[in-house]
């Protein structure tokens, strides 16, 4: 491990090797705020959970301030960048691609193998992120705590029939164009509210968060759609859920003031029902003038989530189960097709 480039001193980045891909090499980068001794301390069971953040489409772990809030409220804190984003992206590979969802079992698995199988964590997932968060809980009971989504893309706009009429043909079209994007490139509608060069109040790297977001590869596109179908197949969610989003969409191709305190990039009606099926443990809660990324909102929108988060993470039924069982990451729902190149999850090494 080494002190991680992005977020700074206190905090490491640990190197996992997933094998090679067509593409070459595949790494993912598990980064860390080095604990201060507040909720590490203690015997098991009494300490806070750890927490293990994962990022959205196009983005990558860099929140500090709130990993910094979390950790002084004594939980253990990680971020993820998933293979191909961010920390992860090496050269000469497709931002973003991947062909089926279950393939980042491998980094999900060895991030909780390092963090410790006698801690499960609560993942912290954003939009796409959220997806994948919620597939990983339901096919590997018994690995982690609860969930807690912000804006997470569970369905697509205007709900499961847009989603079942796309299906067929992005598949088609995944098959045929593979990594190769397809959609022109995104607005920078959500960029403006948020980064400082286009007059939002948060700073982050625009080369590994684009402005318009990275073109979305046809595969990408295809497996998140199959992860939706996946998901909303799937049995209900046993554990503690938490889902927090903007209190309105406000989506379109001009930009306007009003998409500074609202989800520019997801429709929240479809979002909160798909939340509403996760399981019989799920509390969802629309923020007041937040932002597609509920933490990336105005200090008024932003506080109210922290509050929001703060106070489910207190609440008395944490689940307590432990990784003690083996890996589920191979087992339950869709096996992950065949394909080039051999992938398999090691966290040794550094970066």
């Amino acid at each position: 491990m080494s002190t991680d480039r992005i977020l700074g001193e206190g905090y490491t980045a640990h190197r996992i090797d997933l094998g090679a891909d067509e593409e070459g090499p595949l790494i993912a980068t598990l980064v860390h705020r080095v604990p201060t001794g507040a909720g590490v301390v203690g015997p098991p069971g009494a300490e806070k959970p750890p927490i293990l953040m994962m990022h959205g489409w196009s983005d990558y772990v860099f929140d500090r301030d709130l990993m910094e809030q979390l950790g002084h409220s004594g939980h253990d804190v990680w971020g993820l960048d998933l293979r191909k984003y961010g920390r992860s992206l090496l050269p000469g590979q497709t931002a973003t691609a991947i062909d089926h969802l279950n393939r980042y079992d491998a980094e999900i698995g060895a991030s909780l193998r390092i963090i410790g199988r006698e801690r499960p964590p609560i993942l912290l997932a954003h939009s796409t992120g959220g997806l994948i968060a919620a597939l990983w809980a339901q096919r590997s009971p018994g690995t982690v705590r609860g969930i807690a989504l912000n804006s997470p893309w569970l369905e697509m706009h205007l709900g499961p029939v847009t989603r079942s009429l796309a299906e067929a043909p992005v598949r088609l079209l995944a098959d045929r164009l593979r990594q190769r994007p397809i959609l022109p490139f995104g607005s920078d509608h959500y960029a403006r509210t948020t980064h400082r060069d286009f007059g939002g109040p948060h700073d982050y790297d625009l080369t590994l968060k684009p402005a318009g977001g990275h073109r979305l590869p046809a595969t990408t596109l295809s497996a998140i759609i199959d992860g939706q179908r996946r998901l909303a197949a799937a049995g209900p969610l046993s554990i503690p859920v938490l889902v927090l989003h903007s209190a309105r969409s406000r989506i379109g191709p001009r930009f306007t003031e009003e998409m500074r305190r609202a989800d520019s990039v997801l429709d929240i009606r479809s979002l909160a029902a798909a939340a509403a099926r996760l399981g019989p443990e799920v509390r969802i809660e629309p923020v007041e003038g937040a932002r597609h990324d509920v933490f990336l909102s105005d200090a008024d929108a932003r506080s109210s989530a922290v509050a929001i988060l703060d106070d489910w993470l207190k609440t008395p039924s944490r689940s307590t189960s432990t990784m003690n069982a083996p890996d589920r990451t191979a087992e339950a729902g869709t096996p992950v097709p065949e394909r080039r190149g051999k992938e398999k999850a090691d966290e040794r090494g550094s970066a």
